[in-house]
Parts: structure tokens; C-alpha cells; sequence
């Protein structure tokens, strides 16, 4: 991680503590579901601090427990308190109050098998001058995004939007904006569903220790303390 003045900064929008993660609350409760969330953002904020090519990561939420998180993991927070809509919304706040840096990483908090390795090949695949990269999820969503300059494009997190993201780079500017699609295995996964979960609790014993050590330890938790698999 780089000292000097920040040039790509990477941005966690957190939303939705507590009680985030609603699709899992058939299996658990809000208190698991929060912890759950706080373990996936903290291996998420480890990979992008420990990537070189990440000068500055900040924590983007309108949640007392994200700012505290942010806090204990030493990175910056982005208050959004007053921030009353979406994820994409949240992400214009950060493209707007950070438009003064080199470049964005949007990252979301829930794709806890990225590595440091995988962020530095990511934005390694941009090329110079204005430039848009997606890392897609497996379902045709966006697990990565990153923008040169900030405001490069507008945010359109959602279905198919890696499409969304490439097709409003082509229409940018006047000649449009070189797009490239980062194609990384662990960036494809994120979190959303049981079938992901079990999915998860079922591949990581198989993945390097070093990967996803507190939703790991969460995961382990869980299994343990009720007895059963999820």
C-alpha cells in the first residue's frame, strides 16, 4: 500500500446494518446476518489493503457499526447518513466526494474470496487515461468496478449489469471509453443467497487458508455452535 498521495482509492459501500443480507433470513437471524456481513467486509478491507495498487480503501455507510468497523480496521469512512436510497446512490456520493483522486474501485462487501493478488490483476488490466473495468459476478452482476477518472460513468449496479457498465462506456465521450471485463474466479462470487452460502461453507476447506479468514471463522462458528451444516 502506497503512502503518497492517494491515486486509487478503493470504496466499500456497506449498506443495510443492521439486518442486511434479507434473503438469508429463512436461515438466519439478524444478529448472524450482521455478523456475517462484518466478517465478509473485513476480508474484503484486508485484501484491498494489502493490494499494491490500492493507495487509500474507505468504508461507504450510513451505519453506526460500519463506521466503527471502519475505525477498528484503521481505513477511512465516508459518512452517508443523510443517504436515504439505493447502492447506486451510494456509489455517486463516493464518485462525487472523491472526485478529486486519480481513480475509483467500487467493491462491494460481500465477495469475500478476492485476494490481493486478484485486486492488483483487476486494475492492472486498465488501460491509461480514462478506462472502465468490471470484474463480473457469475450471474452477469458487477463484483468489481473501476473508474478512471471517478465520474467516468454512472454507477448501474444490479442484474446484467457488467453489460449496463460496458455499454455506457461505449457511449461516453465522443469516442466512448476503453472498457475492459477482468475475468477473475474469486471475484465472480458474492454473497446473496443460501444456495451461495452452502456453496461457500462447501469450497472453502479446498481454497488457501489465507483466503477468507474471518468469514472462515464465522462459517466455522456457525456449523459449530448449531451442530448442523447450513
Amino acid at each position: 500500500m502506497q503512502a503518497d498521495t492517494p491515486d486509487v482509492v478503493a470504496v466499500v459501500p456497506v449498506r443495510g446494518l443492521p439486518a442486511g443480507k434479507r434473503r438469508l433470513a429463512a436461515l438466519l437471524d439478524v444478529d448472524d446476518r450482521n455478523a456475517l456481513v462484518l466478517a465478509m467486509l473485513d476480508d474484503v478491507v484486508a485484501a484491498l489493503v494489502a493490494a499494491e495498487s490500492i493507495d487509500r480503501v474507505v468504508i461507504a455507510s450510513r451505519d453506526s457499526e460500519a463506521r466503527d468497523e471502519a475505525a477498528r480496521l484503521n481505513v477511512g469512512f465516508l459518512d452517508q447518513t443523510e443517504l436515504r436510497l439505493g447502492y447506486n446512490r451510494a456509489v455517486s456520493f463516493a464518485q462525487e466526494a472523491l472526485s478529486d483522486v486519480d481513480a475509483l474501485l467500487i467493491v462491494p462487501a460481500d465477495v469475500p474470496l478476492i485476494t490481493p493478488d486478484a485486486v492488483d490483476l483487476m486494475v492492472s488490466s486498465a488501460p491509461d487515461g480514462p478506462a472502465v473495468v468490471v470484474a463480473p459476478a457469475h450471474n452477469g452482476g458487477t463484483n468489481g468496478l473501476f473508474l478512471r477518472p471517478p465520474d467516468v460513468i454512472a454507477p448501474q449496479f444490479g442484474p446484467s449489469s457488467a453489460r449496463a457498465h460496458a455499454q455506457s462506456a461505449a457511449a461516453a465521450g465522443e469516442a466512448g471509453v476503453p472498457f475492459r471485463e477482468a475475468r477473475i474466479e474469486v471475484w465472480a462470487f458474492d454473497l446473496d443467497t443460501p444456495a451461495d452460502l452452502q456453496w461457500l461453507q462447501e469450497v472453502l476447506p479446498d481454497l488457501p487458508e489465507e483466503i477468507a479468514p474471518n468469514t472462515r471463522r464465522w462459517l466455522a462458528a456457525h456449523v459449530e455452535g448449531t451442530g448442523t451444516a447450513i
